[in-house]
């Protein structure tokens, strides 16, 4: 990896670096979000199958 890139950072570079963290934790959230979705409707179909 190349170190110096790291040093050389300035200011115009911050932009990019905030709107990939807000980026990641987007889709960090959305994820999250999806799999609470999927759990819900994994245990009401199981509900349902069992009442017939």
């Amino acid at each position: 990896m190349n170190l110096e890139l790291l040093q050389t950072l300035g200011w115009q570079e911050l932009p990019i670096i905030f709107f990939a963290l807000l980026l990641a934790l987007v889709f960090f959230l959305v994820i999250r979000q999806n799999q609470k979705d999927f759990l819900e409707i994994e245990t009401w179909l199981a509900e349902e199958r069992a009442g017939f």
